[in-house]
């Protein structure tokens, strides 16, 4: 069991209040306002460990730096703008659809992403 710390308190208050995946840096910069000081290498560890304990998720877009989401259970899909690069979360209602895959093939989720100009760049 890893405890809890206030570095880690910070980190998934961040995560949970921007509600949109973020970058290593953003992360850094959003916790110190909760965290005085806290470092890279802190926010570097803390991800790597709630990534091993499944409670965040690694996005990794082509052409996007990697970025981190709490785990919530539910689907959604993405909003990358083509402007300012930040990925935003969309509830969307997805149509069930019937997939055909290969024997041995264990499907656990998919992915949506959709382009265009976040209302902040417009």
């Amino acid at each position: 069991m890893i405890r809890q710390t206030r570095q880690r308190e910070a980190i998934e208050m961040v995560l949970k209040k921007e509600s949109r995946p973020l970058t290593l840096p953003e992360i850094h910069q959003f916790a110190q306002q909760f965290v005085e000081g806290i470092g890279l290498r802190t926010i570097y560890r803390h991800i790597k460990d709630l990534s091993d304990q499944g409670r965040i998720v690694g996005m990794d877009y082509p052409g996007q730096p990697l970025r981190y989401e709490l785990v919530g259970g539910h689907h959604h899909s993405h909003f990358i703008c083509r402007k300012c690069s930040k990925v935003y979360d969309l509830q969307v209602q997805v149509p069930d659809i019937e997939i055909d895959a290969p024997d041995g093939f264990d499907i656990s989720g998919q992915e949506t992403i959709f382009y265009g100009i976040c209302k902040a760049c417009q």
